[in-house]
Protein backbone atom coordinates (compact mmCIF):
# COMPACT_ATOMS: atom_id res chain seq x y z
CA UNK A 1 0.00 0.00 0.00
CA UNK A 2 3.01 2.21 1.14
CA UNK A 3 4.35 1.75 -2.50
CA UNK A 4 1.45 2.59 -4.43
CA UNK A 5 1.02 6.10 -2.40
CA UNK A 6 4.93 7.02 -3.38
CA UNK A 7 4.12 5.94 -6.62
CA UNK A 8 0.77 8.03 -6.91
CA UNK A 9 2.58 10.91 -5.86
CA UNK A 10 5.38 10.33 -8.24
CA UNK A 11 3.34 9.58 -11.12
CA UNK A 12 1.11 12.87 -10.42
CA UNK A 13 4.64 14.86 -10.09
CA UNK A 14 5.76 13.52 -13.32
CA UNK A 15 2.56 14.59 -14.86
CA UNK A 16 3.19 17.93 -14.09
CA UNK A 17 6.76 17.77 -14.29
CA UNK A 18 6.08 16.85 -18.26
CA UNK A 19 3.46 19.21 -18.68
CA UNK A 20 5.31 22.36 -17.46
CA UNK A 21 9.11 21.07 -19.72
CA UNK A 22 6.65 20.15 -22.80
CA UNK A 23 4.65 23.53 -22.77
CA UNK A 24 7.91 25.33 -22.38
CA UNK A 25 8.83 23.69 -25.36
CA UNK A 26 5.84 23.92 -27.47
CA UNK A 27 5.31 27.39 -26.97
CA UNK A 28 7.59 29.10 -29.19
CA UNK A 29 6.29 26.91 -31.90
CA UNK A 30 2.91 27.98 -31.32
CA UNK A 31 3.55 32.00 -30.78
CA UNK A 32 4.67 31.92 -34.38
CA UNK A 33 2.65 28.50 -36.00
CA UNK A 34 2.93 28.54 -39.69
CA UNK A 35 4.99 31.74 -39.65
CA UNK A 36 7.91 32.28 -41.53
CA UNK A 37 10.73 34.76 -40.17
CA UNK A 38 9.53 37.22 -42.56
CA UNK A 39 6.01 37.23 -41.31
CA UNK A 40 7.19 37.63 -37.88
CA UNK A 41 9.61 40.22 -38.48
CA UNK A 42 6.84 41.95 -40.54
CA UNK A 43 5.20 45.41 -39.22
CA UNK A 44 1.35 45.12 -38.98
CA UNK A 45 -1.34 47.85 -38.33
CA UNK A 46 -1.86 48.57 -34.85
CA UNK A 47 1.14 46.97 -33.35
CA UNK A 48 2.02 47.92 -29.64
CA UNK A 49 4.92 47.82 -27.72
CA UNK A 50 4.15 44.59 -25.83
CA UNK A 51 3.95 40.87 -26.14
CA UNK A 52 2.50 39.58 -29.50
CA UNK A 53 2.31 37.00 -31.42
CA UNK A 54 2.15 35.64 -35.19
CA UNK A 55 0.47 32.88 -36.90
CA UNK A 56 -0.01 32.28 -40.93
CA UNK A 57 -1.47 29.79 -43.18
CA UNK A 58 -0.98 29.40 -46.55
CA UNK A 59 -4.45 29.11 -48.29
CA UNK A 60 -4.72 28.11 -52.13
CA UNK A 61 -7.07 31.19 -53.26
CA UNK A 62 -6.30 34.69 -54.14
CA UNK A 63 -7.04 37.35 -51.84
CA UNK A 64 -10.47 38.38 -53.07
CA UNK A 65 -11.86 35.01 -52.67
CA UNK A 66 -10.19 34.98 -48.84
CA UNK A 67 -11.65 38.75 -48.16
CA UNK A 68 -15.06 38.34 -47.60
CA UNK A 69 -14.72 35.45 -44.86
CA UNK A 70 -12.73 37.91 -43.25
CA UNK A 71 -15.11 41.14 -43.35
CA UNK A 72 -18.26 38.91 -41.76
CA UNK A 73 -15.67 38.10 -38.66
CA UNK A 74 -17.80 38.61 -35.19
CA UNK A 75 -20.59 37.33 -33.28
CA UNK A 76 -23.88 37.90 -34.55
CA UNK A 77 -21.97 38.38 -38.04
CA UNK A 78 -20.32 35.55 -39.63
CA UNK A 79 -18.80 34.15 -36.25
CA UNK A 80 -14.89 33.31 -35.30
CA UNK A 81 -14.71 30.36 -37.67
CA UNK A 82 -13.36 28.04 -34.56
CA UNK A 83 -15.01 25.62 -32.05
CA UNK A 84 -18.40 26.88 -31.85
CA UNK A 85 -19.21 24.02 -29.63
CA UNK A 86 -17.03 25.15 -27.31
CA UNK A 87 -17.35 28.70 -27.07
CA UNK A 88 -21.36 28.12 -27.13
CA UNK A 89 -20.91 26.24 -23.62
CA UNK A 90 -19.59 29.55 -22.59
CA UNK A 91 -22.92 31.13 -23.66
CA UNK A 92 -21.07 32.96 -26.26
CA UNK A 93 -24.11 32.50 -29.18
CA UNK A 94 -21.48 31.82 -32.12
CA UNK A 95 -22.64 30.57 -35.21
CA UNK A 96 -19.50 30.16 -37.93
CA UNK A 97 -21.21 30.75 -41.42
CA UNK A 98 -20.56 28.52 -44.33
CA UNK A 99 -21.49 31.05 -47.22
CA UNK A 100 -20.29 34.78 -47.91
CA UNK A 101 -23.01 36.89 -46.54
CA UNK A 102 -23.85 39.82 -48.58
CA UNK A 103 -25.32 42.25 -45.42
CA UNK A 104 -21.88 41.94 -43.60
CA UNK A 105 -19.08 42.81 -46.60
CA UNK A 106 -18.75 46.50 -46.10
CA UNK A 107 -17.80 47.04 -42.09
CA UNK A 108 -16.57 50.40 -41.67
CA UNK A 109 -13.64 51.59 -39.44
CA UNK A 110 -15.62 52.20 -36.11
CA UNK A 111 -17.58 49.16 -36.11
CA UNK A 112 -18.37 46.87 -33.13
CA UNK A 113 -16.45 43.60 -33.61
CA UNK A 114 -18.78 41.60 -30.78
CA UNK A 115 -17.05 38.46 -28.19
CA UNK A 116 -20.71 37.91 -27.40
CA UNK A 117 -24.21 39.22 -27.90
CA UNK A 118 -23.70 41.27 -24.43
CA UNK A 119 -19.99 42.57 -25.10
CA UNK A 120 -19.26 44.27 -27.76
CA UNK A 121 -16.27 45.95 -26.89
CA UNK A 122 -13.30 45.71 -29.55
CA UNK A 123 -14.14 48.02 -32.91
CA UNK A 124 -12.60 47.81 -36.53
CA UNK A 125 -9.13 49.88 -36.64
CA UNK A 126 -8.50 49.11 -39.98
CA UNK A 127 -9.90 48.25 -43.31
CA UNK A 128 -7.66 47.94 -46.49
CA UNK A 129 -9.67 45.71 -48.75
CA UNK A 130 -7.78 42.55 -50.23
CA UNK A 131 -4.64 43.31 -47.86
CA UNK A 132 -5.67 44.56 -44.21
CA UNK A 133 -8.47 43.89 -41.72
CA UNK A 134 -8.22 44.26 -37.66
CA UNK A 135 -10.36 45.64 -34.59
CA UNK A 136 -8.60 46.60 -31.17
CA UNK A 137 -9.95 47.35 -27.71
CA UNK A 138 -9.53 50.25 -26.28
CA UNK A 139 -8.96 51.42 -22.34
CA UNK A 140 -11.41 54.30 -21.03
CA UNK A 141 -8.73 56.79 -22.30
CA UNK A 142 -9.33 55.66 -25.76
CA UNK A 143 -5.77 54.10 -25.47
CA UNK A 144 -5.35 50.83 -27.69
CA UNK A 145 -4.39 47.83 -25.40
CA UNK A 146 -4.39 44.86 -27.53
CA UNK A 147 -5.11 44.34 -31.41
CA UNK A 148 -6.17 41.64 -33.75
CA UNK A 149 -5.28 42.46 -37.33
CA UNK A 150 -5.18 39.60 -40.52
CA UNK A 151 -3.15 40.48 -43.46
CA UNK A 152 -3.26 38.99 -47.17
CA UNK A 153 0.06 38.94 -48.92
CA UNK A 154 -0.61 36.80 -52.38
CA UNK A 155 2.62 34.03 -52.95
CA UNK A 156 1.52 33.62 -56.65
CA UNK A 157 -1.94 33.58 -58.88
CA UNK A 158 -3.62 30.90 -56.75
CA UNK A 159 -1.96 30.95 -53.28
CA UNK A 160 -2.10 33.36 -50.13
CA UNK A 161 -0.53 33.59 -46.93
CA UNK A 162 -3.33 35.04 -44.24
CA UNK A 163 -1.51 36.35 -41.56
CA UNK A 164 -2.99 37.03 -37.76
CA UNK A 165 -0.97 39.22 -35.63
CA UNK A 166 -2.23 39.93 -32.17
CA UNK A 167 -0.39 42.45 -29.70
CA UNK A 168 -0.49 44.12 -26.35
CA UNK A 169 -0.02 47.64 -24.68
CA UNK A 170 3.01 47.08 -22.02
CA UNK A 171 1.75 49.33 -19.99
CA UNK A 172 -1.69 47.99 -19.78
CA UNK A 173 -1.61 44.37 -20.34
CA UNK A 174 0.58 42.53 -17.51
CA UNK A 175 2.66 39.45 -18.88
CA UNK A 176 1.14 37.18 -16.36
CA UNK A 177 -2.65 38.33 -17.82
CA UNK A 178 -1.30 37.98 -21.44
CA UNK A 179 0.18 34.57 -20.95
CA UNK A 180 -3.56 33.33 -19.65
CA UNK A 181 -4.98 34.77 -22.44
CA UNK A 182 -2.63 32.59 -24.71
CA UNK A 183 -3.38 29.34 -23.92
CA UNK A 184 -7.15 29.44 -25.07
CA UNK A 185 -6.30 31.67 -27.70
CA UNK A 186 -4.01 29.28 -29.44
CA UNK A 187 -6.77 26.58 -29.27
CA UNK A 188 -9.58 28.90 -31.10
CA UNK A 189 -7.06 30.48 -33.38
CA UNK A 190 -5.16 27.59 -35.07
CA UNK A 191 -8.74 25.86 -35.58
CA UNK A 192 -9.69 29.37 -37.41
CA UNK A 193 -7.05 29.57 -39.86
CA UNK A 194 -7.69 25.68 -40.44
CA UNK A 195 -11.41 26.65 -41.68
CA UNK A 196 -11.07 30.09 -42.92
CA UNK A 197 -8.37 27.89 -45.65
CA UNK A 198 -11.29 25.43 -46.17
CA UNK A 199 -14.12 28.21 -46.90
CA UNK A 200 -11.88 30.15 -49.26
CA UNK A 201 -10.73 27.10 -50.99
CA UNK A 202 -14.15 26.09 -51.19
CA UNK A 203 -14.41 23.09 -49.13
CA UNK A 204 -17.14 22.37 -47.20
CA UNK A 205 -16.71 22.19 -43.51
CA UNK A 206 -17.67 18.55 -41.95
CA UNK A 207 -18.84 18.44 -38.21
CA UNK A 208 -17.39 15.11 -38.45
CA UNK A 209 -13.97 16.13 -38.69
CA UNK A 210 -14.23 18.24 -35.12
CA UNK A 211 -16.02 14.94 -33.49
CA UNK A 212 -12.86 13.51 -34.86
CA UNK A 213 -10.43 16.01 -33.57
CA UNK A 214 -12.44 15.70 -30.04
CA UNK A 215 -12.61 12.00 -30.07
CA UNK A 216 -8.89 11.56 -30.45
CA UNK A 217 -7.94 14.46 -27.72
CA UNK A 218 -10.74 12.95 -25.44
CA UNK A 219 -8.80 9.59 -26.00
CA UNK A 220 -5.21 10.32 -25.26
CA UNK A 221 -6.51 12.43 -21.88
CA UNK A 222 -8.38 9.21 -21.17
CA UNK A 223 -5.30 6.74 -22.33
CA UNK A 224 -3.05 9.34 -19.97
CA UNK A 225 -5.11 8.30 -17.04
CA UNK A 226 -5.24 4.93 -17.91
CA UNK A 227 -1.41 4.68 -17.70
CA UNK A 228 -1.37 6.55 -14.64
CA UNK A 229 -3.58 4.29 -13.16
CA UNK A 230 -0.75 1.55 -14.16
CA UNK A 231 1.76 3.14 -12.84
CA UNK A 232 -0.06 3.08 -9.67
CA UNK A 233 -1.12 -0.75 -9.45
CA UNK A 234 0.83 -2.67 -11.60
CA UNK A 235 3.95 -3.92 -9.87
CA UNK A 236 5.75 -3.62 -13.85
CA UNK A 237 5.30 0.14 -13.89
CA UNK A 238 8.09 1.41 -15.80
CA UNK A 239 6.76 0.71 -19.35
CA UNK A 240 3.34 2.72 -17.95
CA UNK A 241 5.63 5.64 -16.67
CA UNK A 242 6.69 5.89 -20.11
CA UNK A 243 3.66 5.56 -22.14
CA UNK A 244 1.82 8.25 -19.21
CA UNK A 245 5.14 10.70 -20.11
CA UNK A 246 5.03 9.70 -23.78
CA UNK A 247 0.90 10.40 -23.73
CA UNK A 248 0.76 13.90 -21.92
CA UNK A 249 3.25 15.11 -24.47
CA UNK A 250 0.95 14.04 -27.53
CA UNK A 251 -1.81 15.55 -25.47
CA UNK A 252 0.51 18.65 -25.70
CA UNK A 253 0.68 18.58 -29.38
CA UNK A 254 -2.68 18.25 -29.80
CA UNK A 255 -3.89 20.86 -27.86
CA UNK A 256 -1.40 23.49 -28.92
CA UNK A 257 0.18 22.27 -32.33
CA UNK A 258 -2.89 21.29 -33.96
CA UNK A 259 -0.93 18.18 -36.15
CA UNK A 260 -2.54 17.04 -39.27
CA UNK A 261 -5.84 14.79 -38.95
CA UNK A 262 -3.72 11.73 -39.80
CA UNK A 263 -1.44 12.06 -37.66
CA UNK A 264 -3.27 12.86 -34.58
CA UNK A 265 -4.65 9.04 -35.05
CA UNK A 266 -1.39 7.20 -35.83
CA UNK A 267 0.00 9.13 -32.41
CA UNK A 268 -3.26 8.06 -30.32
CA UNK A 269 -2.74 4.46 -31.96
CA UNK A 270 0.63 4.07 -30.95
CA UNK A 271 -0.10 5.13 -27.85
CA UNK A 272 -3.10 2.77 -27.43
CA UNK A 273 -0.67 -0.05 -28.67
CA UNK A 274 2.05 0.70 -26.20
CA UNK A 275 -0.74 0.79 -22.92
CA UNK A 276 -2.18 -2.71 -24.01
CA UNK A 277 1.26 -4.29 -24.09
CA UNK A 278 1.71 -4.04 -20.33
CA UNK A 279 -1.57 -5.24 -19.75
CA UNK A 280 -0.72 -8.29 -21.76
CA UNK A 281 2.19 -9.03 -19.60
Amino acid sequence: MKTKHHRFWAGLGIIVLVLLAGYIVIRPLHLRWGASAEDVARAMPGDLDGRRWTRAITINAAPDQIWPWLVQWGQGRGGWYSYDWLENLLGFDIHTADRILPEYQNPQVGDPICMSASFCGNFVSVIEPQQWFGWQAEDEAGRPVWTFVLGLFPVDAARTRLVVRESFASAAMPAAAVFAIEVPDVVMELKMLDTVKQRAEGRAGSAWITLYEIGVWLAVFGMTLAAFVQVVRRPDWRRSLAVMAAAVIVLLALTFLFPPLWLRGVLALGLLAGLAMPARR
